[in-house]
This record gives structure tokens, C-alpha cells and sequence, in this order.
């Protein structure tokens, strides 16, 4: 017999994500309790769209409260549990109908995983993952206690925990939704004002610990990190991510030594949290220990992806452990190791494109014709149009700018004429030397992020076919533009390359020394000239540099000749930068040595 389910949950401000949260759960609950704690956009109107009881709650800066409030709500035999910006995984629903239909013990709390997206985008590589008491029976005794990251407890009877393989996507910690409602403050001054009535509370320092370290505030979070780790108790639910998190906040400072003494107490304590070994790893390579890291992250595979207890971060021993290894194979110049490691990544997780890029490299390196790889990129990607798209960004960045095109012409012939094709197409001209092609390419969305960048390839290509008068144009119709941040200075570099080659006077675009972007776009100028063997107005264009401050010029001067194979000139220019200004890196002491 199926039991009957109860949704419950609180909510404000929350009418970009309800809606997504409600599709995904409204075929498998009976009834949907929302606990309202004063919404000012459409939540509520959304909520009852989906035959949602919606109850207003004075906030009083306490989610348990609100929490249990929605609680007594519940009319049916078992509660489910979500947050508007979470998502049901749809592929689980079944595994949950089949839980609900025969195996649900009354006096077990059931936990599903959470898979938390983070950074900018839901990107299925970057998410971190925890276990959450998702499922209990009603009228059991179970309610939320603490103000801010509540835990549900029972203080009437005993009761186990069972982890359920369904998993539950959260968009929370995504940067859009923090940002925009502002979490991290309203979560420190609620933990703040808790420790303050329990000072002891070492959950409470531990989450407080959390706060300060998204706040990207380490050493502040690592105090209150060391003081929820007084007396530790292992078997506490968050003790294995305590560690993690004191291993994590003293590598991202540099105490690499302290960061290591930790991933050893951890595995101690937890030998099958994988996790540890991941940054085990990247603690070594970040102090240039790569056969150490690279034992660490082989121990990742060799355990495989922690037990559901024990998870933090997705794919540790699996596809994040096979990429470093990759990564650092390529770094050596072990091409056919970081192939292997690259190819097996992609095995494992189809959509980390990433790695076919990686591929592409060595492909590059091992001089590869063109139609062979071609072929071996192809067979990556299902036989589809938006592939295309993909293809030709490959071949740009590794250089097949030909081939970039031939991809670039599919994707008009699959009917993708966007702008972001559009923008790939100009570089990749102006790059073969097809420059009355590239000129003639309009239609460009004048509101889009990239058009000054677009813009400016016209400039080359109206500057290559001595196009004086478009030059111009091009530069003044944009004058009035209130560009932000790096499109400013690209249109501001572009400007001084026009005054440069038609005679009109120039001015100093920057003189700090720290300034590096516009470094980079005036040496991509210089690469487009050096590319097509245009050396007159390469050498017009070299005098840019006299128009910023930045002291490793030269460094990149002799990378760059390095780069198209004028082996004498870099070697110059290296000298030179060494002699000057005592700057160099590893790359261009390697430069040197083959020189």
C-alpha cells in the first residue's frame, strides 16, 4: 500500500526557483505545505498555481521555527522535505514511488543526497554533495533545532538513519542566488547572535566556519574551524567535512605543511573519505611535488568515489582524480599517458569537454594532420548539428583555423547562424588572411557582450586592406559607448593601433605596472600581424607596447617569436627581459636551454 506524502517546506522571495522545484515533485507528493515568511514577488501566486496550502509566518530570524511551523500542517503518513531552489532528480522518481509504495520503516529518518551546484552556472563538474534527512514519518516527534543550518532531531524516541540512493539537486549556492539574497550576511549575523546564547555550540562554529570561508575570508574561517575541532568527535555527522574544510582553509592560505598533517588525521579517522586524497594531491603540486600528487590522486581510483557518508565533492575518484593525473602527465610531456588519462576522463563523464580540448592539444603537439584530427575529435560527439559549434572552437584554440571554418560553414549549413558563430568565424579569418571575407561580415547584435571584440577584428581587417576611412568609422561609431571593464580597454587599444598606422598622435593607455590586460590585447594584435607574416605592420603595431607600463613585455615578446619559430629573436628578447628587468619564468628559462 502507498503511503501518502506530505511536501513541506519554507520559502520567501522565491519566484525564480519555485516553480522548477514544484514541477519536479508534483506527480510523487499528496499534498504541498508552504510556510510563506513574508514574499514580497509572485512565490505565494506561484505556490497556489500548483494547489500549494500556503501559510503566512512572522519572520523571526529562526529557520527551525519556521520550519516546525510548516510541520503541523502535514496531513499525510510521511513528510518529504525541500527548499525552493532545490530539484528532484527526475531519473529518481521511481526508486522514490517504489520506497514509498512498500519499504518505509516507521522509526527510520531516510537521507537522500544533495547535490549542491556552485560557482556561476549548474555545471555538472562543479558540485559538492551531502547527505540530508529528507523523508520521516509524521506525528513521530521530529522537529528543526537551530536558528540558521537547523538539524532535525527526536527527543521522543530512538530512531535510525538510512541513506537512500535518490538524489536531490540545489541551486542555493549557486553565485546568482547568494548574491541576490544576500546569505552570507543574514547567515553570520543569525550564527553570531546563536553563539552568543551557546558559545559551545560546535555545530554552530563549524557552520559559521562555512559562512566566512564562501565569504572568501580563510584565516577568519579556519579560527572558528579550529574551535568547532576542540575535542573532536569523529563520529559527529559534519566531522569528516570539519577536516576537509581545516585542510582546504590552511592549503588555500599556503600553510601547505599543516594543510597535509590534517588530510592524514582525516584519513586516520576516515579511510574511505576520497576526498582527502584529492587535495592530498593538489597540495603537492601546488608545492611542485608531482610524484607525490600523483600517488595521491592514483589512491583516488584505487579507493573509487567515497560510500554516500563520506561524500563532499563529486567525482574525486573518478573523473576530477583521472584529469589531474592527465594534467600532470601533459605538464611533463607524457603525451601518451595524459591521452590515456584524458580519454578514460571522458569515459567516465561525456559532457567534461574540457578534456577534448586537452586531447586537441596533444593531437597539435604530436603533428597530427588535419584530417586524422579531424576524425579522432569527431568520435567524441554524437552525430548532431550543435557539435559543429564545439568542433570549430576546438580547432581554433589549438590553431587548425582552417578547419575552425570548415566546422563554422556546417554550423551555417545546420541553419546556427548566432553571434557567437559569427565572432568565431572573424577570428578565425583574420587569422588565415582572409581579410575582405572578415570585413564583410555584419549582422553582429550591437547589445551583445563581445561586439567591441567583433568590432575590433574589422579594424584589422580594415587596417590590412588599408581600409583608412572604415578604420575610422569603426572606431569613432563607437565612441560614445559606455564600455565597462575589459572592453574599454579594448577599444581603447584599438584606437592607438588606428592613430598608430594613419599618422595621428597617440596617448599612453596605462602606467601601471600591474595593469596586465592590456598586455594581452595588444600581443594578440601582435600574434594576428606575426600569424600572417605581415611584418611591416607588426612592426607599426610593436610600438604599442611603448604605450603601457608593464615591465614582462619582453618576456612575452620572446614567447611569442618563440611561438611562430623566430628562435634568434626570442632568444633576444628573453635575454633582454632577464638583463632589464629580472623577469622570467620556467617557460622561458626551458626557451633558453633549447636555444
Amino acid at each position: 500500500m502507498k503511503n501518502e506524502i506530505s511536501l513541506c517546506m519554507i520559502v520567501k522571495n522565491e519566484e525564480d526557483n519555485l516553480q522548477r522545484c514544484l514541477n519536479s515533485v508534483k506527480d510523487i507528493v499528496d499534498e504541498v505545505i508552504i510556510v510563506d515568511t513574508g514574499s514580497t514577488d509572485k512565490t505565494v501566486y506561484i505556490a497556489e498555481s500548483f494547489g500549494a496550502s500556503v501559510y503566512n509566518y512572522i519572520w523571526d530570524n529562526n529557520f527551525s521555527e519556521a520550519r516546525n511551523e510548516s510541520l503541523k500542517y502535514a496531513s499525510k503518513d510521511w513528510i518529504l522535505i525541500m527548499d525552493a531552489d532545490d530539484e528532484f532528480c527526475r531519473d529518481d522518481k521511481e526508486a522514490f514511488l517504489q520506497l514509498i509504495s512498500s519499504s518505509l520503516e516507521e522509526k527510520t529518518l531516510y537521507y537522500f543526497e544533495t547535490l549542491n551546484y556552485c560557482g556561476s552556472f549548474a555545471d555538472s563538474s562543479n558540485i559538492s554533495i551531502n547527505l540530508n534527512p529528507r523523508l520521516f514519518k509524521n506525528n513521530l516527534g521530529y522537529k528543526y533545532e537551530g536558528e540558521v543550518h537547523n538539524q532535525l532531531v527526536n527527543h521522543k524516541i530512538s530512531t535510525k538513519d538510512v541513506c537512500v540512493s535518490i538524489k536531490i539537486y540545489h541551486y542555493g549556492y549557486l553565485d546568482s542566488n547568494i548574491k541576490g539574497k544576500d546569505k552570507r550576511k543574514r547567515n553570520i549575523f543569525l550564527l553570531e547572535e546563536q553563539l552568543k546564547k551557546e558559545p559551545d555550540n560546535k555545530y554552530a562554529l563549524f557552520n559559521l566556519g562555512n559562512e566566512y570561508f564562501a565569504s572568501n575570508e580563510i584565516a577568519k574561517a579556519l579560527d572558528y574551524y579550529y574551535k568547532s575541532y576542540e575535542n573532536f568527535t569523529p563520529a559527529a555527522g559534519y566531522g569528516f567535512i570539519l577536516v576537509l574544510r581545516i585542510v582546504l582553509a590552511n592549503y588555500f592560505i599556503g600553510l601547505y605543511t599543516k594543510a597535509l598533517e590534517f588530510t592524514d588525521i582525516g584519513i586516520q579517522y576516515y579511510p574511505g573519505f576520497t576526498d582527502l586524497y584529492y587535495f592530498k594531491g593538489c597540495i603537492y603540486k601546488s608545492m611542485d611535488r608531482p610524484l607525490m600528487a600523483v600517488r595521491a590522486w592514483e589512491k583516488c581510483i584505487e579507493i573509487g568515489d567515497p560510500p554516500s557518508g563520506l561524500k563532499f565533492l563529486y567525482g574525486t575518484g573518478s573523473f576530477k582524480a583521472m584529469y589531474e593525473l592527465a594534467l600532470i602527465c601533459m605538464e611533463q610531456k607524457d603525451y601518451h599517458s595524459a591521452y590515456k588519462y584524458f580519454n578514460e576522463t571522458i569515459r567516465i563523464k561525456p559532457d567534461l569537454i574540457i578534456s577534448v580540448y586537452k586531447i586537441a592539444y596533444i593531437l597539435k603537439e604530436e603533428n597530427v594532420a588535419s584530417d586524422e584530427f579531424k576524425y579522432i575529435l569527431e568520435l567524441f560527439f554524437e552525430d548532431d548539428a550543435k557539435a559543429a559549434i564545439v568542433l570549430a572552437d576546438i580547432c581554433y584554440s589549438v590553431g587548425y583555423y582552417e578547419a575552425a571554418l570548415e566546422y563554422i560553414k556546417k554550423c551555417e549549413e545546420n541553419g546556427i547562424k548566432s553571434d557567437d558563430v559569427r565572432l568565431l568565424e572573424i577570428k578565425a579569418l583574420v587569422r588565415t588572411g582572409d581579410f575582405e571575407k572578415g570585413i564583410q561580415i555584419n549582422n553582429f547584435d550591437s547589445n551583445h557582450y563581445f561586439f567591441p571584440s567583433f568590432s575590433m577584428y574589422k579594424v584589422i581587417c580594415a587596417i590590412m586592406l588599408k581600409e583608412k576611412l572604415l578604420a575610422f568609422y569603426i572606431i569613432d561609431s563607437l565612441k560614445n559607448n559606455s564600455f565597462q571593464d575589459k572592453n574599454k580597454k579594448i577599444y581603447e587599444s584599438y584606437t592607438q593601433l588606428v592613430n598608430l598606422f594613419f599618422g595621428k598622435e597617440t596617448q599612453v593607455l596605462t602606467e601601471d605596472e600591474k595593469e596586465k590586460e592590456y598586455t594581452a590585447i595588444i600581443f594578440e594584435i601582435l600574434e594576428i600581424f606575426l600569424i600572417n607574416k605581415r611584418f611591416d605592420e607588426f612592426y607599426i603595431a610593436i610600438n604599442l607596447l611603448n604605450l603601457i607600463s608593464d615591465k614582462s613585455v619582453l618576456l612575452h615578446l620572446g614567447k611569442l617569436y618563440y611561438k611562430y619559430g623566430y628562435f634568434d629573436m626570442s632568444k633576444k628578447e628573453l635575454i633582454r627581459s632577464i638583463k632589464e628587468f629580472e623577469i622570467y619564468d620556467k617557460d622561458a628559462l626551458n626557451i633558453l636551454k633549447q636555444l
